[in-house]
């Protein structure tokens, strides 16, 4: 579904150019510079007992060439979690806060639409919330999942539509396992934990706008 959705909107933006072809702008008069960039999307996890979130961040890129640049990323999302199987998180809310360091590689940029790839890392800072679960009075659950370091690489696609200002869309994957814990209160037998490993691979889909300097 992913792929299909990239692939429309790559079609979307090859026909926009294309109608803009009359106003069109060579890349000496879109010099290469530092840019923001604010954009929402939602990000879709592979374990199907996570739900779908909404995700929002910002960002800035500084060019290290006339097509490579350097970029630095914050992006948040919550979802909510139904545990399906032993050795998962249970129901509840999961947020993930990624910050994002990557290389970012723009092709054919003396066109009007720039497609781009770009590979780094992430350092995740992840919350759970447990929900309701079934239990006896005298025994209290939690659940914890550490924060780390995690593979980050995707694609994307800007179109330039002034001087300043550009439409950007990109798909990316996040690749992370992550310990976790399970830890259980209980009155009678003092406290005991189980680990087990949470997986927090996601595919993220991102629109936003981005303003050059």
């Amino acid at each position: 579904m992913i792929v299909r959705m990239m692939k429309r909107l790559l079609r979307i933006g090859l026909i926009l150019a294309g109608l803009l072809g009359g106003q069109s702008v060579s890349f000496s008069e879109f010099p290469t510079r530092p840019s923001i960039l604010a954009h929402a999307g939602g990000a879709f996890h592979e374990e199907n007992y996570v739900r779908p979130g909404f995700e929002t961040g910002f960002g800035f890129s500084y060019p290290l060439g006339e097509a490579l640049f350097v970029s630095f990323e914050f992006c948040s999302w919550n979802c909510t979690t139904k545990k399906s199987v032993p050795g998962k998180l249970y129901n509840g809310r999961l947020t993930l806060s990624p910050i994002l360091l990557t290389l970012q590689y723009e092709f054919s940029p003396t066109r009007f639409f720039f497609p781009y790839a770009f590979v780094g890392g992430a350092y995740i800072f992840t919350r759970f919330k447990i929900g309701s679960y079934v239990s006896i009075p005298e025994v209290k659950i939690d659940q914890t999942i550490e924060n780390g370091l995690a593979f980050y690489f995707g694609i994307g696609a800007r179109l330039s539509f002034s001087k300043a200002w550009s439409f950007v869309s990109e798909v990316s994957y996040l690749m992370r396992k992550a310990p976790a814990k399970t830890i259980i209160h209980d009155m009678n037998r003092g406290l005991s934990s189980e680990d087990f490993v949470g997986d927090l691979r996601s595919v993220i889909l991102k629109f936003g706008l981005k303003y050059l300097f």
